[in-house]
């Protein structure tokens, strides 16, 4: 585990909705084990959107019909990218079409400023460069994200940081680390915005290993990330963080 456990005790399926995390899905099966991890951690539910089973539109479908009035659906999704905009959306219209008496709730993806620590802490010791490798997108406002993402892991590490993509998007984690040799730093490292393993984080970890820096594994159930999950769940309902808490 890769952070302390979220204090207290929260159950998305106890006072409150059941909560839905809609990943993307991945041909490696280790990322919907991570998935699912995040979920039992959470005692939510796990659905994906393409590779993997259930799909969004069937578990939410079978919460009403087990006799919920209401679901939250979080994108477990780091970026306002194609699969935020179009695909949950589209799903969740497909949801409220299928069962009209089903209150659906979304809310926003769970990437941001709160996931910091967590990407800076499995760096090495006097690491004083950082790439932050994400999946990488063509949609300008989502390249934007990561670019501030990069900017805020670096500020709170205290050194130069920048970052680097492994598909659609420019530079690569090669040219990223070059870039910031270039500036003088001599002990780069490859900080992870992903949240499971899969096809893209391995192209990273490859690209890391040919340029010769570590990199970070993906967050995976860091403890900062299962706060946001929490957090958006309780902003989907209108109330607030840390609903269902308990001390």
């Amino acid at each position: 585990m890769r952070s302390p456990p979220v204090s207290g005790s929260w159950r998305s399926d106890g006072p409150g909705p059941p909560l839905v995390l809609i990943a993307h899905g991945s041909r490696d099966g280790r990322s919907s084990a991570v998935v699912r991890r995040i979920a039992a951690r959470l005692d939510a539910r796990a659905a994906f959107i393409d590779f993997d089973r259930p799909g969004p539109v069937t578990l939410m479908t079978d919460l009403a019909d087990a006799g919920h009035r209401t679901v939250v659906a979080v994108p477990l999704l780091l970026t306002d990218a194609f699969h935020s905009r179009v695909d949950v959306p589209r799903l969740l219209a497909e949801v409220r079409e299928k069962r009209p008496k089903l209150e659906v709730l979304a809310g926003a993806p769970v990437g941001g400023p709160e996931l910091v620590p967590a990407l800076v802490r499995p760096l090495p010791p006097g690491t004083d460069g950082i790439v932050l490798a994400a999946a990488g997108t063509r949609d300008p406002e989502s390249l934007i994200q990561v670019g501030d993402m990069a900017e805020r892991t670096g500020a709170h590490a205290g050194v130069p940081a920048g970052p680097a993509f492994a598909a659609s998007a420019e530079p690569s984690v090669g040219a990223a680390v070059e870039k910031l040799r270039a500036r003088g730093a001599e002990r780069v490292a490859v900080a992870s915005y992903f949240i499971a393993p899969g096809l893209l984080y391995e192209r990273v970890r490859v690209a890391a290993l040919a340029a010769g820096v570590p990199v970070a594994p993906p967050l995976g159930d860091a403890g900062e990330l299962l706060a946001v999950v929490r957090d958006r769940y309780g902003a989907a309902l209108g109330v607030g963080a840390g609903l269902g808490m308990a001390a």
